[in-house]
């Protein structure tokens, strides 16, 4: 195993423990929506990167890989959900925004099981297409999350960290099949990640 590999297996490891102990951590604060949305992310990350730790750990394919890629694609989509669920429940709600956002997570998981998605002959419009309505998603999220502020400073935070996440995250959609070092920045969009999920203590 290379000493990359190494180096991301560690902080992989470490990002799910990190994770797990937020969301167990959410719970016990009777933080339940915030936790549940946390343990939610944590799941499908497992799904996600616990093949690839054995991909790079044995060097051979791991099957498991393609459809973790695909579960956490959803549970993605659900941590999205459950946190905008969160912020409506502490300021008013309109139909359109509950629409926008059934609307928007039906059609990103729909297009997370378009055939040939995750392949590695995935056609190159189908990332860019199946991340349209996530985008949106995560902007109706953080600007529900806006509302909060003031008086809660720490749902402006969350919704900072969701835009954060996405500054990180939409490069290695549209380039790391080009250039795989930019997958690089996945590692402080998990960052991202556990700041808004330490910031659900707050919110």
């Amino acid at each position: 195993m290379s000493a990359r590999h190494i180096a991301e297996s560690v902080f992989d490891a470490v990002y799910l423990t990190a994770s797990l102990s937020l969301a167990i951590g959410l719970f016990a604060a009777e933080k339940a929506l915030w936790g549940a949305a946390v343990l939610t992310l944590f799941v499908g990350d497992c799904l996600h990167l616990v093949p690839r730790i054995r991909r790079f750990a044995t060097g051979k394919p791991c099957a498991a890989e393609r459809l973790g890629k695909a579960a956490a694609s959803v549970t993605m989509t659900l941590f999205y959900v459950l946190l905008w669920w969160r912020a409506a429940l502490l300021s008013s709600v309109d139909a359109v925004s509950a629409t926008a956002v059934i609307t928007l997570a039906a059609v990103r998981v729909a297009l997370c099981f378009v055939p040939r998605s995750f392949s590695k002959d995935e056609p190159s419009f189908l990332p860019l297409l199946r991340n349209v309505p996530f985008v949106a998603l995560g902007a109706v999220a953080a600007t529900q999350l806006g509302m909060l502020f003031p008086p809660r400073a720490a749902a402006l935070a969350a919704a900072i960290a969701i835009a954060l996440s996405f500054v990180f995250y939409l490069p290695v959609v549209a380039l790391s099949k080009r250039d795989p070092k930019v997958g690089a920045l996945m590692i402080p969009k998990s960052c991202t990640y556990l700041v808004l999920a330490a910031l659900g203590f707050a919110i």
